[in-house]
């Protein structure tokens, strides 16, 4: 299996240098016998003024996640403590809101790993939020691990290793369509996707609805808005315009209509936003993992 996919770059962060200013992620590495169908695990973990809060946002990846959330951040599907899986967010960005004082634990899984482990199809789970204990049993016994505590990456493999006993054949070919799609260009079509993995389209479009939820054109559309925020971050680009055009867009209208309906604001408006806030600031240092958001702006992780 690849050791990273496109869905752990910088381009899936939104305001990276703010987020972390309001909460620190790291992302710790699992049991070596789960890297088959772990790609990390990560924590969260913030402390805001009484009556603050902060609305950290990202733009999900074909990944599944098992997250354990102590009540003090908000989200869609999960304002109250509790275990839980939520499947590929496919419409929009992803926001979560944190209060007070507070941490998250989370794994996530590689792509197509959970239908791997579980059986269930990705499509199933795609936009919404579960309790754990729905999709993998004994989950509830991890309601009391928080970030800060010593055993708690322990604790995390325990309870997974003995759930790792699924048929990984099919999740080696979802892993070589994720790796080819990361090696490639970001203007490819799914049709030369499917190409490239030596696959009829039809066969790529059923594997990856079943095991990651969405289809390779999602996958494809979804990696050149991660491409073109990354771009944004790093300054790495002429003008707009060409930059749509390079990465596969008819022109820049096409890359605004797409970039909004994700990221909740126009290329132009969040590169503004995010320069005017580090001219504002000045040099800012981050040690350890970075991640996004106004007291808003990554979900818990990428």
């Amino acid at each position: 299996m690849p050791t990273r996919t496109f869905a752990t770059t910088d381009g899936v962060i939104l305001d990276p240098r703010r987020f972390a200013e309001h909460a620190t992620l790291t992302r710790p590495v699992c049991h070596p016998a789960l890297d088959t169908w772990i790609e990390h695990y990560w924590t969260v973990q913030w402390s805001l003024p009484a009556g603050a809060s902060y609305r950290s946002s990202l733009v999900p990846v074909a990944q599944a996640n098992l997250t354990i959330e102590p009540g003090a951040c908000r989200r869609a599907g999960a304002s109250t403590p509790g275990v839980f899986v939520t499947g590929v967010v496919s419409r929009t960005r992803f926001d979560v809101t944190l209060t007070g004082s507070g941490g998250a634990v989370g794994v996530k899984f590689r792509p197509g790993a959970l239908t791997a482990l579980t059986g269930i199809a990705a499509t199933g789970l795609r936009d919404r939020v579960v309790p754990a204990g729905e999709i993998l049993p004994g989950a509830e016994q991890l309601l009391d691990l928080h970030a800060d505590q010593p055993d708690a990456i322990d604790r995390l493999d325990a309870f997974l290793l003995p759930l790792a006993t699924g048929d990984n054949i099919e999740l080696d070919a979802v892993g070589a369509v994720i790796a080819t799609l990361e090696e490639s260009i970001p203007a490819m079509s799914a049709a030369e996707l499917a190409e490239r993995c030596e696959m009829g389209l039809r066969s790529l479009q059923r594997l990856c609805r079943h095991y990651v939820g969405v289809g390779p054109q999602w996958l494809v559309a979804r990696s050149r808005v991660h491409t073109a925020i990354a771009r944004l971050h790093a300054g790495d680009y002429d003008t707009l315009a060409e930059l749509a055009v390079e990465l596969g867009w008819f022109d820049q209208a096409h890359m605004g209509r797409d970039f909004t309906a994700l990221v909740g604001e126009s290329p132009g408006a969040y590169r503004d936003r995010i320069n005017a806030d580090s001219d504002c600031r000045g040099p800012h240092e981050v040690s350890g993992e970075r991640s996004g958001g106004e007291l808003r702006g990554a979900g818990l992780d990428s």
